[in-house]
């Protein structure tokens, strides 16, 4: 693996390229703002030199200058991510104040970076300008980390507060930033989730309750990749109510499968309750714009049986039954005082008597269109957040259907996924990266087995009447395969 070491060279206060107004001075939070979890939404992007012939944007310190100068521009129109937050007011003080702005020079190339296999999540923090829970500058909004490699392809980093922003807002604003860049025109943003969802006094309550785990040395995370062909074979596998499954609900389910077999907590207790956040903008009546900025979502929780045979099905059944209840008529009851002491009623009870286990998906959010000028991102990635038992599900780049899972377990539990045949029969050993044999002997070779393809090799070989395992059975395909040549 290629040692990796990113090193600041320097920081500084982007701030708006015009004033806020006077009347804009304080931007209230959101009740949904106020409960979601206090820590940053990190994400990386990494862009190749040689991959657009047409890059015009050679230059590190043109390159930055443009960033920064979009920034400046765009924190005008996103006015709050340049102030200052204060929770115990609920509020965002407006003042301009800025945003920081790291450069860092990497010690390799993109193409030595993405070559190893696998990428570890937590050398993502690397290029990000701080830690998800880092509670030191919990106080400011946003920060971006710009990584030059050695071959002068760049990484972008960012972290966003999540009192700020749910995973739409957060896209809105990075694509916000790269069309400015581009020289696009402005679009429509409303600032409307405090008048939807006004702010209460939430003294009694802590939004880390089971969301944020500050022992980052009891789990760890990994990538895993699963192919557009794994992906239709999972959603063959689950057939709900006669009715098809979709990509997310299909890996959803069997993920959650697979840690349940090599959980040992999960087979002495039902112990577990599942955690998964819903855009609410579609579900008012009429629907809300895809504009309207802020934590616009909530978590649906469920409690799920690992004794009962058909847990998928299960699992997928009651995923369904809780969307399916966010409705109109939910959203009105959870816009009064009353419906949001129920909700915080309901969130305590959950995560106090039980161990949650969350899924995010951001699928469909639009991960590879953030252009400034040089080209999409090759790659993007997910920094570790705070939060053990967590599972991101990401549109792979190959965009065939393709899903990349980033999972944080508790490392023992971890091992254990790691080393379950029915889990590895659907990942993928490779990651992805059309450019990776640049950085291989050129007599090295990878090979991918479909699970298909390591299913018939088992039935293939019996030995003593006993069925083979997964390795046992390529493991012989491959030797048998080197004394034929």
């Amino acid at each position: 693996m290629v040692s990796v070491r990113v090193d600041i060279v320097s920081k500084e206060m982007i701030k708006p390229s015009s004033p806020t107004p006077d009347h804009l001075r304080s931007y209230q939070l959101s009740f949904l703002d106020q409960i979601s979890p206090p820590l940053f939404v990190p994400f990386v992007m990494f862009y190749d030199k040689e991959k657009d012939s047409t890059n015009n944007y050679n230059d590190v310190v043109e390159i930055s200058t443009k960033l920064k100068t979009a920034m400046s521009h765009v924190l005008t129109q996103f006015y709050p991510l340049a102030g200052r937050l204060s929770e115990a007011t609920a509020s965002v003080d407006c003042n301009d104040m800025g945003i920081p702005f790291f450069e860092a020079k990497v010690s390799c190339q993109l193409s030595e970076f993405l070559a190893q296999n696998p990428i570890l999540p937590i050398e993502l923090n690397k290029f990000i300008p701080f830690k998800p829970d880092y509670e030191e500058v919990s106080h400011l909004p946003l920060g971006i980390q710009l990584n030059i490699f050695k071959c002068g392809s760049i990484a972008i980093g960012s972290c966003i507060s999540h009192k700020f922003v749910d995973g739409i807002s957060y896209f809105m604003f990075l694509n916000r930033w790269t069309a400015i860049a581009r020289g696009d025109q402005d679009q429509q943003l409303r600032f409307e989730a405090a008048s939807l969802f006004p702010p209460m006094n939430l003294s009694q309550y802590n939004s880390k309750t089971g969301f944020v785990n500050k022992n980052s040395m009891s789990f760890t995370s990994k990538r895993f990749v699963f192919k557009a062909s794994s992906i239709k074979d999972l959603k063959q596998r689950y057939v709900v109510d006669n009715k098809s499954v979709s990509r997310v609900e299909a890996l959803s389910a069997f993920i959650w499968n697979r840690f349940v077999a090599v959980d040992d907590l999960s087979k002495k207790t039902n112990n577990y309750v599942m955690s998964y956040p819903m855009n609410l903008r579609n579900r008012f009546d009429p629907p809300l714009l895809d504009c309207s900025f802020g934590n616009i979502f909530r978590l649906v929780m469920f409690d799920v049986d690992v004794s009962e045979d058909n847990e998928c099905e299960i699992f997928i059944r009651k995923l369904r039954e809780e969307f399916s209840h966010i409705d109109g008529k939910y959203l009105k009851m959870l816009q009064q005082q009353e419906g949001m002491v129920k909700h915080l009623d309901f969130i305590k009870k959950m995560t106090n008597e039980k161990t949650l286990f969350s899924f995010s998906s951001w699928c469909r959010f639009p991960l590879y269109e953030s252009d400034f000028g040089w080209g999409k991102p090759v790659w993007v990635g997910v920094p570790p957040f705070p939060s053990n038992n967590l599972v991101v599900l990401m549109d792979s780049k190959s965009g065939d259907g393709g899903i990349e899972a980033f999972i944080n377990l508790d490392k023992n539990v971890m091992d254990k996924l790691e080393s379950d045949e029915e889990f590895l029969a659907f990942v993928s050993m490779d990651g992805n990266f059309s450019r990776r044999s640049r950085s291989r002997d050129k007599d090295q070779q990878l090979f991918v087995f479909k699970a298909s393809r390591i299913k018939d090799l088992k039935q293939k070989y019996v030995v003593d009447n006993k069925s083979v395992s997964c390795v046992e059975a390529l493991s012989a395909f491959i030797w048998n395969c080197f004394v034929v040549v």
